[in-house]
């Protein structure tokens, strides 16, 4: 009767774990995604955890310390979580010969991850400077976990431990085979990821990219107009220039990007500068337009001479990009935003159908036809044309060009 009573008791713990790691492995898939999303400039807008410059997610995903080995941290906590879900339940359900060693493996395995959030929580506080509230909630449930492994645990005493350790060399070969699939299923999953979205000659890409950007011609923009985003103080060794339409599909995709790059590197500024696909303040474009894009872009304009909200107008555009387009009145569109953003919606009305306000716009595009803009975004670093500027790897290799000199 005792030892059904301390099973059961045992068997809690180890549910309780159980539950915490399935979730932990939910969350860094999700992380997963959103790294590669915002790497390759397929996110589709901001992440829904992007509160504001501290707590964000795409800040943390796009940061230098987002990876290990080139695989990106969240898939080795999927992987690795994975595995310790294999140890609880195999522990749980009986499934093993010795019962009690495999717990105590499974504790040192969730002790691991435990660490390893650690350590990930320190340098986001220390090195990084932002905070991924998703990220967070993977540190919890680590410790969750850890606390179900702990208690779950049968016989956890130190002379134990270290016996356990030495037979994994020897007669318990098959731990060591499940710590050495956690490598190997993260560059696994990291290959087929990329390979499927057809992602594999990235880095080959960028070098053709920055190659082609340090022979391009420099074209002079007006620095001081358009929306001017920079981390740091310092003088930027390096500029980018976005020319984008709030209606663009991939424009809502590049920004993500592009802001996240911008906020990791304290000597980089970004500028936002419209450029409406719309021939009602683009003289570039042979068609007429409805004047809803070049309304949106003097709202941004007008948001940041308000309020210096025009940054949140940006953002609140590109993640509402669907319901704007569908919507096609700009008044409404305007008033929604205004809520969302909390402007004076007749004095943002005002601004927006202003004269000086239209002039504005229509010199920010043509800024964008003599630089012979073909698309949007267009991205130039420098003042030369990046193509495929808006993805990381591209902007990366551009940064360490400028950094080295060459």
């Amino acid at each position: 009767m005792w030892n059904m009573t301390y099973t059961d008791r045992k068997n809690k713990f180890l549910i309780l774990a159980i539950i915490a790691t399935l979730i932990a492995i939910g969350v860094h898939g999700y992380l997963t995604l959103h790294y590669y999303g915002l790497k390759f400039g397929t996110s589709g807008g901001d992440s829904f955890c992007n509160i504001n410059d501290v707590f964000n997610c795409d800040a943390v995903a796009a940061s230098s310390f987002s990876t290990v080995l080139g695989v990106p941290l969240a898939l080795w906590g999927a992987v690795t979580n994975l595995i310790l879900l294999y140890f609880l339940a195999v522990t749980k359900m009986n499934l093993v010969q010795d019962r009690a060693r495999t717990s105590r493996y499974a504790f040192l395995l969730a002790l691991f991850v435990g660490m390893a959030s650690i350590v990930m929580a320190g340098i986001s506080v220390t090195a990084v400077g932002n905070f991924c509230l998703f990220c967070m909630v993977a540190y919890g449930l680590s410790f969750l976990s850890l606390a179900g492994a702990w208690l779950g645990a049968e016989d956890l005493k130190l002379a134990n431990i270290k016996e356990d350790l030495t037979d994994i060399a020897t007669s318990e070969r098959w731990v060591a085979g499940f710590i050495i699939a956690i490598p190997a299923l993260a560059f696994l999953g990291d290959i087929m990821y990329r390979e499927s979205h057809g992602l594999g000659e990235i880095e080959k890409i960028a070098k053709e990219r920055v190659a082609y950007w340090q022979v391009a011609p420099v074209q002079n923009f007006n620095l001081n107009e358009g929306l001017v985003f920079q981390k740091g103080t310092s003088e930027p060794i390096m500029t980018i220039v976005e020319f984008a339409d709030f209606r663009c599909s991939h424009c809502a995709n590049a920004a993500p990007s592009l802001h996240s790059f911008t906020s990791n590197h304290p000597d980089v500024k970004l500028i936002y500068k419209a450029f409406p696909l719309d021939g009602t303040c683009n003289e570039a474009m042979q068609s007429g337009g409805d004047g809803i894009s070049c309304g949106l872009a003097a709202a941004t304009i007008c948001s940041e001479q308000l309020a210096q909200k025009g940054w949140q107008t940006h953002d609140y555009f590109f993640a509402n990009q669907m319901t704007i387009i569908q919507t096609q009145n700009l008044d409404k569109n305007l008033e929604e935003m205004a809520k969302a953003v909390e402007l004076p919606l007749e004095e943002l009305k005002a601004c927006v159908k202003s004269v000086a306000t239209l002039e504005r716009v229509r010199n920010m595009a043509k800024e964008g036809a003599n630089a012979q803009i073909r698309g949007t975004p267009a991205v130039f670093v420098n003042g030369k044309l990046l193509n495929s500027g808006q993805l990381i790897p591209v902007l990366e290799a551009a940064y360490q060009s400028i950094k080295s000199g060459k």
